[in-house]
């Protein structure tokens, strides 16, 4: 009887035959990346408003409260040059941001839901500040270079998840393809923002660039 007892439970209680049981379902497949640092390449007129609808969308994909721009554009200054948001509309995070590069003594400023750091002209000194900038941002970042590409750039550009080159929607199809291959990393081409109430939203951080590609897996 205990013999018995035993090869009842035995049945009862140990695991089927592996061979025998269907095989475990697969995983669920991992949700796209979302890119935490971007590059925008292009001219000086461009390049702003782009890269702040990048960061716009990267806030938004990150669930993030601000996010960064890091903008060399050589020859005038970053900060003053373009529209500010209206007063009593900048976040309190994008402030937060502004405040914390300020205290490290770099140049920053906070329009809408963006921060901004203004890196110097001559690029070997801007590299450096670019990557304190990128060392104590806790938020998505662009890099945006509004002008011809700097070797001293080149590691930390490499760095991006994704890039994106602004020229002209018109521009011929060898350009393109010229420039996509030179990007630091995988990107794609865009056009330019508008003028007028499409490139102020942007730099005031109210424009979402959903074009901007997911970062290869």
């Amino acid at each position: 009887m205990t013999t018995l007892i035993r090869r009842l439970g035995a049945f009862l209680l140990e695991p089927a035959d592996p061979a025998a049981s269907p095989p475990p379902p697969p995983p669920p497949s991992a949700p796209p990346a979302v890119p935490a640092r971007a590059v925008v390449l292009g001219s000086a007129a461009h390049v702003p408003p782009v890269a702040a609808a990048c960061a716009g969308e990267l806030r938004v994909r990150a669930k993030a409260t601000a996010a960064l721009v890091c903008l060399w554009r050589p020859g005038g200054d970053p900060l003053d040059e373009d529209p500010v948001s209206p007063a009593g509309a900048t976040t309190p995070a994008a402030r937060r941001g502004a405040a914390a590069l300020e205290a490290e003594g770099l140049r920053a400023t906070a329009c809408g839901r963006l921060s901004w750091l203004a890196l110097p002209d001559d690029p070997t000194e801007a590299a450096p500040v670019l990557r304190r900038g990128l060392a104590l941002a806790e938020v998505p970042v662009v890099i945006a270079v509004a002008g011809p590409r700097p070797a001293a750039f080149e590691p930390v550009l490499a760095t991006a998840g994704v890039a994106l080159a602004v020229l002209p929607a018109d521009a011929a199809e060898p350009l393109r393809d010229l420039v996509l291959a030179s990007l630091p990393c995988a990107g794609h081409v865009v056009a330019p923002l508008p003028p007028g109430p499409p490139r102020w939203a942007a730099l005031a951080g109210l424009t979402r660039l959903r074009s901007l590609p997911v970062e290869p897996g």
